[in-house]
């Protein structure tokens, strides 16, 4: 039988994974089903699928529904008020390392290796962006046989991002430069306009690939080396700022509005990470 009671769940799961920050496996930590959503998806390819899929499908559902009626809002958004929309998920993505020190128990756990990984995501990510070029308009988005293998490989890198508890995998698409151009696919396809509709196949059938292929290596780090993941998660949330940082605001109106929603984004994080101490880690 299908536990319906788990589609507002993936509701949520579905509109805190479209904002690069705060990720659906972190919500799913705060709705207390963080293992039995991992170990599912470890089970979907199993004999125990059944029971996978009655647990996964209302999830998924929520989800979907969460991302179509919610992706023109921050297609707007990232069209029209682009520097301040980014320093809202600058803030959204800080927001979220307190509940990351707090669950890794930093001070007892951690020793050189672990800062060593820190510092390690850092760098790769600071790296990375000093290469990012500047994004095309996502209306412009490309569907050569090249482009669809990005966002195959994005939507893959994505998903597997997403199970972790603190890295969203919109943040991942964000890093990537794919971000927007998924939102404005997902946009024109609510609007019947399917000629985005090789995008949306292209990063679909990569998120599939991605959630199937990486569920069991998650769980066995994160049972196994539980530190030494939540140390590289820590490292590429700092170091995912950097790619995300889109510059400064350019007047008055829009250094207010910058600031004023990086504030909220770290508030909103803070939260969600402060809820998050009366469960359990996984």
């Amino acid at each position: 039988m299908f536990k319906w009671r788990n589609l507002p769940k993936g509701f949520l799961m579905g509109i805190v994974e479209l904002v690069p920050g705060v990720s659906s496996g972190t919500m799913a930590l705060l709705l207390g089903i963080y293992d039995q959503f991992l170990g599912a998806i470890s089970r979907i390819v199993s004999k125990y699928y059944k029971q996978a899929l009655a647990f996964l499908l209302p999830l998924v559902i929520g989800m979907a529904i969460a991302i179509l009626t919610m992706s023109s809002v921050l297609n707007y958004f990232l069209q029209n008020h682009t520097i301040p929309t980014h320093w809202f998920f600058m803030g959204m993505v800080l927001g979220v390392i307190p509940m990351m020190i707090r669950i890794s128990n930093v001070k007892a756990e951690f020793r050189i290796i672990h800062f060593i990984l820190i510092f390690a995501g850092i760098a790769i990510l600071f790296i990375m962006s000093m290469f990012n070029a500047d994004a095309l308009p996502a209306s412009n988005a490309g569907m050569a046989a090249g482009d669809l293998l990005k966002y195959f490989i994005t939507g893959a890198l994505a998903a597997s991002m997403m199970l972790l508890p603190g890295i969203s995998g919109s943040l991942v698409m964000l890093i990537m430069g794919v971000y927007p151009i998924v939102i404005y696919a997902i946009n024109e396809f609510t609007s019947l306009n399917f000629t985005v509709l090789p995008i949306l196949i292209s990063i679909g059938l990569g998120i599939v690939t991605g959630v199937l292929l990486a569920s069991k290596v998650i769980s066995h780090f994160l049972k196994n080396y539980t530190y030494l993941t939540y140390a590289a998660i820590i490292g590429l949330l700092f170091g995912s700022v950097f790619a995300i940082y889109p510059g400064l605001p350019a007047s008055g109106t829009s250094w207010f509005l910058s600031v004023i929603l990086f504030l909220s984004g770290l508030f909103i994080s803070y939260i969600f990470g402060k809820q998050q101490n009366k469960n359990d880690t996984p």
